[in-house]
Formats: C-alpha cells, structure tokens, sequence
C-alpha cells in the first residue's frame, strides 16, 4: 500500500475521508501484525479484540461478542472459527442456556491472552505518543466521528447544505 495517493492532494480531498481512514486501518493492521510477530503472538490483528472479551468475560458468547463489537454476527463467528482453528479458544455449553455455547481459552488460548495484554499496554502507549505527535486524540475523535454521524446523517447534512437528495 502506498503512503498516499492522489485523493490527498485533490481539491476535494476531503471528501475521501473513507479512504484516509480505510489506509490507516489498513497500515495499522499491517503493522500491528509484524509486531505481535515479533512478540511471537499468533493471534490475528482482527481478532485481538476477540480474544481480549474472551478472556475478561465469563460466559461469553458469539452473540455476546458481535454485539458488544458492533459487528456482524457472521463476522464474529468467522473469526471464532479461525481462532478455534489455531488451537487458542474452545466452546462449551452455556450454563444456563441449553442453546448457547461459551467460549474459553485453552491453555495456550491463556498464554497467548497474557502476551497479548503485555503488548496491548506497550501499543496503548504507543498511541498515546502518536496522538501527542499528531496533536489529536485520534482514537477519541474516531469515536466522536461516529456519534456525530449517526446524530446526524449525511443524507441530513447534504439537505443542511441545500442539496436535496443529494442528487
């Protein structure tokens, strides 16, 4: 990927915020990968959030993780998948719901869990220092981003500014 493209410099580049955000998702992922290499983690950049519910939550579900993550259950589900593949989690029946299964960590599921919180605190700090560089709480803005948008929606904005339908 490259570091920048043509929608940087383009006079309505800010029009293509999706595609600033998406390459930074993307480098970050990139890059979080070759760091959790280094720190011998084998779980996917994806599904750090994943296993981090996995291991704070008693009990937990498929359903419980989409929800709590905002993603699609068939998104959590493949990456449920993915990491019983690797040998780090397993389910088993929900104590008080026939219906459900739980998932847990296996025994290296939990040493791979205590390596990745190491991490996680050094990437915490990590982001800390490049929001001081970049003068902005990225993270807190990303979040406002989204409140303000489902506030008020661009089809709105876009009537705001007399545009209609947006046609």
């Amino acid at each position: 990927m490259r570091d920048s493209n043509i929608m940087d410099t383009h006079v309505l580049s800010r029009a293509f915020v999706s595609n600033k955000l998406l390459r930074l998702v993307e480098t970050l992922a990139d890059q979080g990968q070759v760091l959790l290499e280094s720190a011998a983690i084998e779980i996917p950049p994806r599904a750090i959030s994943t296993v981090l519910m996995i291991g704070e939550i008693p009990d937990v579900t498929a359903a419980d993780i989409a929800t709590s993550l905002d993603q699609p259950h068939q998104v959590a589900t493949q990456r449920i998948a993915a990491l019983i593949k690797l040998g780090l989690i397993t389910k088993r029946p929900h104590p008080t719901d026939s219906r459900s299964k739980v998932l847990i960590l296996t025994a290296r599921g939990r040493e791979q869990y205590q390596s990745m919180m190491v991490i996680l605190e050094k990437i915490r700090a990590m982001m800390d220092a490049l929001f001081d560089e970049i003068g902005c709480d990225l993270a807190g803005k990303a979040v406002e981003a989204v409140a303000a948008l489902k506030a008020r929606p661009l089809i709105e904005r876009a009537r705001e500014l007399g545009e209609g339908d947006a046609k």
